[in-house]
């Protein structure tokens, strides 16, 4: 059968409506497609790290200036004047031996003035009781009261002429020289021959050599650990002469906590601080040198996140992970909060124990500043 002309052309119809069709249907998905693309473009784009299981080690680098461990300031008494200093800095000297003779020559003739005093006393005081002897052959009350009350005060300016004396002569003593308190080491000399002592500034500071060298450092609670007063630490010696030696720790002390403000008004951090005092026993030790320790401790067996992908709120610490969602269009993917529970941090890395998986994907940086529940471009 022949079609006819009317049939071919309603055929011809229908094929250009369908092609028709199939264009717009066509445009609609690829206008759709487009403006999906030109729309994720507006997105935030995020950048996508791993949180993995490990160790998180905190170092800490303290250091102090060695110095002995005991030093004694010694001056002779002040007004004093220096007639001979013995020894000189760097000088080794034993207990007992003298480091510096002052001139005791005014203590010397006021102890011969006094000593003359008491001579003349005592001759006053015999010719006092030759004269109450005759007085009492003779029997005259009156003149016997007045010659016992003059005794009397005479034996009283005798005692304390000789507590005068006494006195005078332990000052000569003490002051007469100054001795070394123990075996050490001359570290200053501030006595000068011919002036005098002030009192003040010390003539000799002598350290004691026995007790050797030791250092102060600073440092967070957290660094030192579980450390303990004995504990043996590698000490760091720099300068000319940089080598290694053995330290022990002497003190753990606490300190003023450390304060810093961080970011907005209200981010004020307070650290624990110790103070450790921390011995060296090195012979070519001169004190002055720097001395460094490092401190290490290690939080083993905890989910590791870059300090970079946290964030504050309030109180709260958070990261942002990753929803993916399915469309008809392809995946989706937003911006979700995991609060997370923090135990230690060192200066790129923080041990999360509660809020996070193991290998589980989080936003580490983003191109524009994340609120909960915003769709996101990962690349």
């Amino acid at each position: 059968m022949e079609i006819q002309p009317a049939d071919q052309a309603l055929i011809g119809r229908k094929r250009k409506i369908l092609i028709l069709f199939g264009l717009f249907i066509s445009l609609l998905i690829g206008f759709t497609l487009f403006s999906n693309t030109l729309m994720s473009l507006t997105l935030p784009k995020v950048a996508l790290i791993t949180a993995g299981r490990g160790e998180l080690v905190h170092t800490f680098q303290g250091s102090g200036t060695v110095k002995w461990r005991m030093e004694s300031a010694l001056t002779g008494a002040a007004g004093g004047k220096v007639k001979q200093v013995n020894v000189k800095v760097g000088e080794l000297v034993k207990k007992g031996q003298a480091l510096v003779v002052y001139d005791t020559k005014a203590v010397e003739n006021q102890i011969l003035d006094e000593k003359a005093a008491l001579d003349k006393l005592n001759i006053s005081i015999i010719e006092l009781q030759n004269s109450y002897k005759e007085i009492y052959y003779n029997g005259d009350e009156k003149s016997i009261e007045s010659v016992k009350n003059a005794l009397k005060v005479s034996s009283i300016d005798k005692d304390v002429l000789q507590r005068r004396i006494k006195k005078l002569q332990e000052d000569l003593s003490a002051n007469g020289l100054l001795a070394a308190p123990f075996d050490g080491i001359v570290t200053k000399v501030g006595a000068v021959e011919g002036l005098g002592s002030t009192g003040g500034a010390p003539d000799i500071v002598i350290a004691n050599t026995s007790l050797g060298f030791e250092f102060e450092l600073l440092a967070p609670a957290d660094a030192i650990g579980l450390l303990e007063k004995g504990a043996k630490l590698d000490v760091q010696l720099r300068g000319s002469n940089a080598r290694q030696a053995e330290g022990h720790i002497e003190e753990i002390q606490d300190d003023e906590p450390l304060i810093q403000t961080g970011e907005g008004a209200s981010q004020t951090i307070y650290t624990a601080m110790k103070r450790l005092i921390i011995s060296i026993q090195d012979d070519a030790l001169q004190g002055g040198e720097r001395a460094e320790v490092e401190l290490t401790k290690t939080t083993q067996d905890v989910i590791l996140v870059d300090n970079k992908a946290i964030r504050n709120e309030g109180d709260k610490k958070y990261v942002f992970g990753v929803e993916e969602r399915n469309g008809p269009l392809g995946n989706a993917f937003y911006a979700r909060k995991r609060y997370i529970t923090i135990i230690d941090s060192n200066e790129t890395q923080s041990a999360v124990i509660q809020g996070l998986f193991d290998q589980e994907q989080i936003i580490l940086e983003s191109s524009d500043p994340l609120q909960e529940g915003d769709k996101i471009r990962v690349h």
